[in-house]
């Protein structure tokens, strides 16, 4: 086969959302690096390569700190989606240092491991709370009658958040999250920025709350803090806020529609966690790591001297890593395409990134993924799927539609 053969790669095409497994697969396999014309990046595919490019300081999530568009040859942001641009310029997905480190050292102080130990037995509650009564209906659909309010109510606790409009903060996340896909229909671009704008107005007012009674939350915390003596500006906090909400429902609600998915179609490892063989804490690695939520993470090259893979990767270039293909690598996961739900080194996943953008709230989503499976098996030990799921249409935030479930 011709090595441009061997290099296709559509991650948009119908046939691949089905499952991007085997081609995934057949491009990792085939090289450790390889550059895409028509998407003008470098996709990097294996797991120590993937490693080593979230590691390295020579990449950064953005340029504009140190270079134009115009020296590396993008267009400027698209003006007509203003809201959501004013909406990444201050995410901590976005920044790179000094502006990373002075608001990440804050967000931190709220992730702590006495903090997040202090949600575990309210998640363990709330997930029972939800749970129960649809164990008695005897069906479910996974995401939007448990997964979605789960995960929004334990993040929104978190961050002092009230709840009163919880549809709307995940209304406005799911359109968000669109922009971060390859190709963005004009629709969803607009869907998303409109979202931006109300989700922006939301943050503002709950900024204006606080400001005039303070409460013992993160919110409060972000408007009171002091850096080097100044204060956060009200844009560096929507950002914040804006970020956390979205990052910390989306990885928990992708990962078990993705890994109860997994669980219907191999019920004999479903079992293994009922019966206890095999605990929850360690069935979650494999979940993320058999089928990720976050499929693509990229980086821009801002230093000369960069190599993968043996590959010069020219500054200003763009480098995507490929996270599904990385948590299938073969030479770090034996049977690397079973979902082995005791594999002991499924931990070893590249599924919450890692360098300076690591996931802050990783210690939470493995808290809430923990406590939903836990739950799960003492309230659904037995369940199959109602109907065949669908995929979002997404690749980057990889997840269903929906998954709706029955006992068995």
């Amino acid at each position: 086969m011709a090595l441009d053969q061997i290099l296709t790669f559509d991650p948009g095409d119908p046939e691949f959302l089905d499952d991007p497994y085997p081609e995934l697969n057949r491009l990792r396999e085939a090289t450790r690096v390889f550059y895409d014309e028509g998407r003008e990046r470098w996709f990097v595919t294996r797991h120590e390569d993937v490693r080593s490019c979230l590691r390295d300081k020579r990449l950064g999530r953005n340029f504009r700190h140190v270079l134009t568009p115009e020296e590396i040859g993008v267009p400027p942001l698209d003006p007509r989606w203003s809201a959501f641009w004013g909406t990444e310029r201050w995410s901590l997905l976005w920044l790179e240092p000094p502006d990373h480190t002075r608001i990440r050292k804050l967000v931190a102080a709220a992730f702590t491991p006495r903090s997040v130990e202090s949600l575990r037995e309210p998640s363990a509650e709330l997930a029972r709370q939800l749970l129960d009564p649809l164990a008695e209906a005897g069906e479910m659909e996974l995401l939007y009658d448990y997964a979605q309010p789960y995960s929004i109510a334990v993040i929104c606790r978190m961050l002092g958040v009230p709840l009163d409009r919880h549809r709307d903060l995940l209304d406005w996340s799911h359109r968000m999250v669109k922009m971060y896909e390859f190709d963005v229909p004009l629709e969803a671009a607009e869907a998303a920025n409109r979202a931006a704008a109300e989700f922006t107005e939301y943050v503002q007012e709950l900024i204006r709350e606080r400001r005039a009674k303070p409460c013992d939350d993160m919110v409060t915390g972000l408007v009171e803090a002091r850096v080097d003596g100044e204060r956060l500006s009200d844009d560096e906090i929507v950002s914040t806020v804006i970020v956390l909400l979205n990052a910390g429902h989306e990885a928990t609600v992708n990962t078990l529609g993705n890994g109860l998915l997994a669980f219907a179609r191999r019920p004999d490892q479903w079992r293994r966690v009922v019966s206890g063989d095999v605990r929850a804490a360690t069935a979650i690695e494999e979940m993320i790591r058999f089928d990720p939520p976050l499929q693509l993470f990229e980086r821009w090259v801002l230093a000369d001297d960069v190599v993968v893979g043996d590959v010069p990767i020219p500054r200003g270039q763009k480098i995507a890593m490929l996270f599904g293909s990385a948590n299938r690598d073969p030479r770090v996961f034996d049977r690397p395409d079973e979902f082995d739900v005791g594999r002991e080194n499924a931990a070893r996943h590249i599924g919450f990134g890692g360098g300076i953008h690591v996931c802050i709230g990783a210690p939470l989503a493995r808290s809430e993924l923990e406590a939903s499976v836990e739950a799960l098996c003492r309230l659904w030990p037995d369940f199959e799927l109602v109907e065949e799921p669908r995929r979002t249409g997404a690749f980057v935030i990889w997840g269903l539609e929906g998954l709706r479930l029955a006992r068995g």
